[in-house]
């Protein structure tokens, strides 16, 4: 932490995208940001990007990228707006919307600059269900999460957070930290995940929704079709047998493909060793 020299976070990026004419709990906590690094957090980096549309967003985005690149920096993202009814994204401050996705698809580069480093913590209403747009078959667009299962009051964002930060470069200490956000506000209120406890989590469902044995007889049903229609460019075609042969056998090739992309094993070794996911561990999981 910036405090404690590890290097893993030495800044917090916030994204104000809270509308004109209201309470700005985002420019709030850009001041006690700098008195938290100025007492607690010798060197943290303090950046504030104003949201009002779309290209605002990709611009902020790219130039920490190029931050991270040149300058070494390795900043959480913290997100302040209104997050969807729908639970499908926030507005921007010009009342624009931003679908979780397109969120997704825009920050996933500075985690991949940070060398999966970047925590999201999504201050707006049902910031939670960002999760629903990650997908385990891309690069991990977050290290973390951390966001509201339902509506949150301005009053929980503006003393919440403080607490969080402040507790966090404190102590070092993301379990302490949020021990300090729950207490400052409701401890059923936050929806928090890991790239590696997503990634166990959606084996579970992959192999409880699309591996029972109607399932995979659906899909063999399915490749058989296919295979069909190309019949007269194939030496012989499998049966349905075989093709449930096939997609039971493929699992683990296939497990061990997106876990590399995931997890960005080709682009930094040592990630091996700081996400362990086994296909193991993962059948073991899925099996409680």
């Amino acid at each position: 932490m910036a405090n404690k020299g590890n290097g893993r976070v030495n800044g917090i990026a916030i994204l104000d995208a809270i509308p004109e004419g209201e309470l700005n709990t985002a420019r709030r906590l850009r001041e006690d940001l700098r008195d938290i690094a100025a007492y607690h957090a010798d060197g943290l980096q303090v950046r504030y990007i104003r949201l009002n549309t779309h290209q605002d967003l990709k611009v902020g985005i790219s130039n920490l990228v190029d931050e991270a690149r040149n300058n070494g920096l390795k900043p959480w993202l913290h997100l302040e707006g209104h997050g969807l009814t729908n639970e499908n994204g926030f507005q921007l401050a010009c009342g624009d919307h931003c679908t979780w996705r397109q969120l997704n698809d825009v920050i996933t580069s500075l985690n991949v600059a940070t060398g999966l480093n970047m925590f999201l913590i999504l201050a707006a209403c049902f910031g939670g269900s960002f999760a629903r747009a990650i997908r385990t078959v891309d690069r991990a667009p977050v290290l973390g999460l951390l966001g509201p299962k339902n509506k949150i009051t301005t009053g929980e964002v503006e003393s919440g957070f403080v607490e969080f930060y402040r507790a966090f470069f404190e102590s070092s200490s993301l379990k302490k930290a949020i021990e300090a956000l729950n207490t400052a506000t409701s401890s059923n209120l936050y929806f928090r995940t890991t790239a590696q406890q997503f990634f166990y989590d959606v084996w579970v469902s992959y192999k409880k929704v699309q591996c029972t044995e109607q399932e995979i007889d659906n899909r063999a049903r399915r490749m058989y079709i296919e295979i069909e229609a190309k019949a007269k460019s194939l030496p012989r075609t499998p049966n349905i047998g075989q093709l449930k042969q096939l997609i039971r056998g493929s699992e683990r090739e296939l497990f061990e493909k997106y876990r590399g992309l995931y997890f960005m094993y080709d682009l930094d070794n040592t990630n091996r060793t700081r996400f362990p996911v086994t296909y193991e561990e993962a059948e073991e999981y899925a099996s409680r």
